[in-house]
């Protein structure tokens, strides 16, 4: 007589709810990490115009980030610093994402483009 040799149903549900928890995580983390390249790349395209305000960058940021679906950081909480040659661009936020009960993750994100501003 053969040994039975493979999974039992008990381990293919184990293996099923691993794949199943690791995809949920997947789909949860990769959107936040889209949204960050979004603002990079906003602020990135921002800190090489020339001849512009504090505002106006802030506004250009806001219209940016509404066509790229950013929705966790705003033109206001920009810190701007606007020069002749180059614009200085920081986003420093944080993002929260619910995945089951009370248990969430949390990320913080500090992103910046053009010249710092000598200190």
């Amino acid at each position: 007589m053969k040994k039975q040799q493979g999974l039992s149903v008990i381990a293919i549900l184990l293996v099923l709810a691993l794949v199943g928890s690791g995809l949920m995580l997947v789909f949860k983390i990769v959107p936040v990490y889209t949204e960050y390249g979004d603002v990079k790349n906003a602020l990135t395209a921002l800190s090489t115009e020339t001849n512009v305000g504090e505002q106006t960058l802030r506004q250009e940021f806001d219209g940016k980030a509404n066509v790229s679906g950013v929705t966790s950081v705003k033109g206001e909480n920009l810190m701007v610093v606007a020069g002749a040659g180059s614009n200085y661009l920081r986003a420093k936020y944080q993002r929260e994402v619910p995945l089951f009960g009370n248990v969430s993750l949390l990320f913080h994100f500090d992103t910046q483009a053009g010249q710092p501003p000598a200190q």
